[in-house]
């Protein structure tokens, strides 16, 4: 599933507020239900500023179906909780009534702390979020397109948000902006909602959680994996090899300079296509290049597996090889593949970030060909890997580790 705006998608440290969950194969209601019972409140940050504190931080629920991460965090006053996907190509972050039996529902006219954003005129919605207008009853609305031909719309407000702190509570944070969903079509009606983690000064998460954020993430298919976390504000772990951070069409990208399988490099862009050329997507599933990256790496896979397992053809693949096989049993030993970025970062795939399960003895590349013009890093390549974001020095950083071993 990608579920893009424009060009992206929507889509752990041992500190992290822990949980297993109930049923072995859980399902978003589930993980929902999971995660409402383990948390905890304690105590209370309600100053409209910048917080004070380290970090915000809150455990990452994965979802295997959907290839999504999701945040447990609370809204309103009652509070009621929600997962969120997180999301590093969304600015906006948004929720709509959850289509899970049982899970909390979030009414905003039950919610003492939601404010309604009214305009007269379209300019005055357009400081908010930039897909905005001034709808029929003098309030801010919005309306996002998916490139799934997905879409959402609905009302920007203002709401309180619970997360949990690093001090073992939480943190309540007042007026923080959203937008409530009133109407959505595709993929995105599987959603409770996402958290945008892009940055539009001064409304966006990311800008009042002091413009550093960082997750870590362990194995998508593993719900019981308890360090998978994210991190918001001065505690956001930037450790390992950082790279420069731009944007490329108002997303966070970082340039690409090689790919290496093993200990091969192959050859795959120009120079001058260096900067900047490929964009980081928790919204996404695969990762997508460009042709002249793509071929030399599928050609690679290929040959490596040639004579070894038997080629199949499956449904909606792309341009992606497919192999009859078991991936835990016939792939072990495969090399690990690196793309090597500016100025020394590398992010490495292994078999989990290579190739995806399409069913019981099928799997596939989990790279394909992109469609757009500039490469893509989707989820399944970030797996196993602290990967930090810090806004004021433009400098993301990659780190290959399991969660747990992550310093406080």
């Amino acid at each position: 599933m990608l579920l893009q705006t424009v060009l992206s998608s929507f889509s752990d440290s041992c500190t992290a507020i822990l949980f297993f969950p109930s049923n072995p194969n859980p399902t978003v209601s589930d993980l929902t239900t999971d995660a409402i019972n383990s948390s905890r409140a304690q105590g209370k940050s309600i100053d409209g500023s910048p917080l004070s504190q380290d970090d915000i931080r809150g455990p990452l629920v994965p979802d295997e179906n959907v290839k999504l991460f999701f945040v447990n965090i609370s809204i309103g006053e009652p509070a009621v909780p929600q997962l969120l996907a997180i999301d590093t190509g969304s600015q906006l972050t948004w929720l709509q009534r959850p289509l899970c039996t049982g899970c909390p529902v979030y009414d905003p006219e039950l919610s003492a702390t939601y404010t309604a954003l009214s305009c007269d005129l379209k300019y005055q919605c357009s400081s908010y979020f930039h897909q905005t207008d001034c709808g029929q009853e003098s309030q801010c609305t919005y309306e996002i397109s998916y490139l799934d031909e997905s879409t959402c719309k609905g009302v920007l407000a203002l709401e309180k948000f619970t997360f949990d702190s690093s001090s073992g509570g939480t943190s309540e944070v007042p007026n923080l902006l959203f937008g409530y969903g009133l109407e959505s079509h595709g993929n995105v009606l599987e959603l409770n909602g996402i958290l945008g983690l892009q940055v539009h000064k001064p409304y966006s998460f990311v800008s009042r959680f002091g413009n550093k954020f960082s997750y870590c993430i362990g194995n998508i298919n593993d719900p019981g994996y308890m360090y998978n976390q994210l991190i918001l504000g001065e505690g956001a772990i930037l450790q390992g090899y950082s790279t420069p951070l731009g944007y490329k069409q108002g997303h966070y990208a970082v340039s690409l300079e090689g790919i290496s399988v093993g200990q091969k490099q192959l050859q795959i862009v120009n120079p001058q296509d260096y900067q900047f050329n490929v964009v980081i997507d928790t919204g996404s599933t695969l990762t997508l290049l460009l042709r002249s990256a793509f071929e030399p790496l599928k050609e690679e896979v290929m040959n490596y597996l040639d004579g070894f397992l038997p080629l199949v053809k499956v449904k909606d693949a792309g341009e992606r090889p497919c192999f009859r096989g078991d991936m835990e049993r016939d792939l072990k030993g495969f090399p690990l593949v690196t793309l090597h970025l500016a100025e020394g970062a590398d992010l490495y795939l292994d078999v989990d970030g290579l190739f995806r399960r399409a069913s019981d003895r099928i799997f596939c590349m989990a790279v394909d060909v992109t469609k757009y013009d500039i490469n893509i890093i989707g989820i399944l390549a970030q797996q196993y890997s602290n990967i930090g974001f810090d806004l004021d020095a433009m400098k993301v950083s990659f780190q290959r580790i399991e969660c747990e071993l992550l310093e406080d």
